[in-house]
């Protein structure tokens, strides 16, 4: 028996329902290996979709249309005939609501871009919020950490201010679900718990954002029996993508994984020859039509990079379909820092994203959280994951009784312990929407960053000062764009323009990237023989970004 739905819309997810013969409560449902082809019988186009058990009799296959007309679907299923055989149709209809994801198309890498796209092409802004204990986020109530926060919902109320504050992404793994795969199979003690995760998935998706999630759990409860298990690994990546990839995601395989925390000994590193993650991001590929964003969450970049990743070869993106680069670098604030892997990532053709970073009121504060989104995408990044005290982990202990420091701050323990209620709040997420704002108001695809070797493009006022991040766009009039985050007054001259052109007239504008406010337009005339054009001081000693526009003498 199948149970169908009527008009869908294109990019929004369907959802079939199959009713087998058998029971498969006793012993699980998970081995099924149940198919449905789906195929455009105007445009041709045809999508694979692993179906998934759900319990008892209970099979279901989700889809989502990537264009508009007659979809025909077929269904075959050798381990259980009554499964197989069986045919209907869907009419698909174009989106016609308001958000991006749906009127664009899920979102994609390309071969040879630095930041992600649209399937139709246009580019996705990434701006993420971190939740690596979503599953433990109250779906029905407002939880014992919400502080002065009146919702019935904890992880609704979240979801939608970020949405708000323009945030695109919701970057979560499933710890402390409802559920328990690292026994390598999916069981009828698990089904309810991955209902549950639905709901986490479809409420994410109904509201426009894209899921950066992680499979299947964190990486310490994966055994070696089960890393071995290459049946049982499959079967799990199968089933995560039958489930959950036909709603807008990213896959972002486990966590730190390049780093062997399974291990009895920490740092150990996995190679691409004995990953079981490897195998997992493979099976994953191999089961997901949709071509979604493909990576790992990387440890930090004092330990893995992209020349020392289970990723770095182009053997390795060939098995895995992996796309895109996690990353997770600790900039300095009172300095640049080591711009070494800022650099490696940007010398990679596929696109980075600065994934996990100092989280607000753990280890850095509003100022640190702020500007390395902006460090980020300066340093050849195309997205931030920004990240706050429980709310990153909730309900979390980690580190909670250190204190910390991002090279300017002092983060004690006081700070680590403010709930939710008051973390959602901190002013950096606000001010995460004026960053969005700052970078959508020119081309920031197209952005190039310039890492101050050779004195190219730039010369600090100050060689001492190195507190500073920019990036250009090329063309026949080029625009430059710095962030200058010294806080100290001896700073607030900034530098020259060296390669500027006699024929070219230079004007700047400032930009607060704490109340989200442009200054007026400055000129600054044209550059010299020599190639300088004198860039204005600071407004006053905190941190802004600056905009500088080349243009034809006299227009």
């Amino acid at each position: 028996m199948v149970k169908g739905v009527g008009k869908v819309e294109t990019w929004r997810m369907a959802e079939f329902s199959f009713s087998a013969e058998k029971d498969y409560d006793v012993g699980g449902g998970d081995a099924v290996r149940f198919d449905v082809v789906f195929s455009n019988r105007t445009d041709g186009t045809t999508i694979f979709r692993p179906g998934f058990w759900d319990g008892g009799r209970t099979f279901r296959v989700r889809f989502a249309p990537t264009s508009g007309g007659t979809w025909e679907w077929a269904s075959s299923c050798a381990d259980d005939l009554s499964l197989a055989g069986l045919r209907g149709q869907v009419e698909c209809v174009p989106y016609d609501g308001p958000l991006e994801i749906y009127r664009h198309g899920f979102v994609r890498s390309v071969t040879g871009k630095k930041y992600f796209v649209h399937a139709d092409g246009t580019p996705f802004f990434y701006l993420g919020d971190t939740h690596w204990s979503m599953l433990r986020e109250e779906f029905d109530e407002a939880g014992s950490h919400a502080d002065s926060i009146d919702t019935d919902s904890h992880f609704k109320y979240i979801v939608d201010q970020r949405v708000v504050l323009g945030f695109s992404v919701y970057q979560s793994e499933p710890c402390a679900g409802k559920f328990d795969l690292s026994d390598g199979k999916v069981d009828a003690s698990d089904i309810a718990g991955l209902r549950d995760a639905d709901r986490y998935f479809r409420y994410i998706a109904d509201k426009g954002l894209v899921h950066a999630n992680a499979e299947f759990f964190f990486p310490t409860r994966l055994t070696e029996k089960l890393g071995r298990d290459l049946s049982a690994l499959e079967r799990l990546s199968r089933y995560w993508v039958a489930r959950f990839g036909a709603w807008p995601v990213m896959w972002t395989i486990a966590q730190e994984i390049d780093d062997d925390t399974a291990r009895p000994r920490p740092h150990i590193f996995y190679t691409s020859k004995d990953s079981p993650w490897y195998d997992v991001a493979r099976f994953v590929h191999a089961a997901d039509a949709y071509r979604h964003p493909l990576s790992g969450h990387q440890e930090n970049t004092d330990r893995t990079v992209v020349s020392n990743s289970i990723f770095a070869s182009p053997k390795a993106r060939a098995e895995t379909g992996h796309d895109w680069w996690a990353a997770q670098w600790h900039p300095g604030m009172k300095k640049n820092g080591n711009l070494a892997p800022a650099e490696q990532y940007w010398a990679d053709d596929r696109p980075a994203v600065l994934y996990e970073s100092n989280y607000c009121g753990l280890w850095t504060l509003d100022f640190g959280a702020r500007a390395q989104g902006y460090i980020a995408f300066l340093s050849g990044f195309c997205g931030y994951g920004y990240g706050a005290t429980d709310i990153w982990l909730y309900k979390g202990t980690f580190e909670m009784g250190n204190y910390s420091t991002d090279g300017m701050v002092y983060v004690d323990p006081g700070h680590k312990r403010a709930p939710w209620g008051q973390a959602v709040n901190f002013p950096s997420a606000f001010q995460m929407r004026h960053l969005r704002r700052f970078f959508e108001s020119f081309d920031w695809w197209h952005m190039k960053p310039i890492f101050g070797k050779d004195r190219d493009d730039f010369i600090p006022h100050d060689p001492h000062c190195d507190a500073w991040r920019a990036a250009k766009i090329d063309g026949e009039f080029r625009k430059f764009i710095f962030y200058f985050h010294t806080r100290s007054p001896r700073f607030k001259e900034t530098g020259a323009l060296s390669s500027a052109r006699p024929d070219r007239s230079y004007a700047a504008r400032w930009f607060d990237p704490v109340r989200g406010i442009w200054s007026k337009l400055d000129c600054l005339g044209r550059g010299t023989a020599e190639g300088f054009c004198q860039l204005p001081p600071k407004p006053d000693v905190g941190d802004w970004a600056l905009v500088v526009e080349e243009d034809m003498e006299g227009l």
